[in-house]
């Protein structure tokens, strides 16, 4: 009886110190990103004519745009507002890109295409009060 008790409590023993080692490990989706990444994600939705931030910009100028499209490419700055959330962005609040991105992803959903407007104008106006002021060294 006492070689069960104490294989159990050997057992439960190593079960907690093993579960503590891994509390500690921080999960991938936490990791902390690169400035160099944002870069990358930042060209990658915002420059060029293929770009999201174009393709929404064109969309939103038409008399009926195609939401679908909207929300496709609006996933692309909720991923850009996911990644400034694991950056220290220490010359910039990225508060309102997050909060128009947002804004965007819910306006598209809802087909509005006043909100989607007002929260795009938000989304770019957050951009060039970085990147025009002198928020993001060499980026003027």
């Amino acid at each position: 009886m006492r070689q069960i008790v104490f294989a159990l409590t050997l057992f439960g023993a190593a079960m907690l110190a093993m579960s503590g080692l891994t509390a500690d490990e921080p999960k991938k989706d936490e990791a902390k990103l690169t400035k160099k990444e944002i870069a990358k994600m930042m060209k990658d939705a915002h420059d060029g004519a293929k770009s999201p931030h174009a393709r929404t910009l064109a969309e939103l100028k038409k008399d009926s745009p195609n939401w679908e499209e909207i929300a496709k490419d609006a996933k692309a700055f909720t991923a850009m507002s996911e990644a400034f959330k694991k950056v220290n962005l220490n010359y910039k609040s990225p508060d309102k890109y997050i909060e128009s991105a947002a804004a965007l992803n819910k306006a598209a959903g809802n087909k509005d295409k006043k909100a989607a407007n007002e929260a795009f104008t938000g989304l770019t106006k957050s951009c060039a009060s970085c990147h025009s002021y002198g928020g993001v060294p060499g980026e003027r």
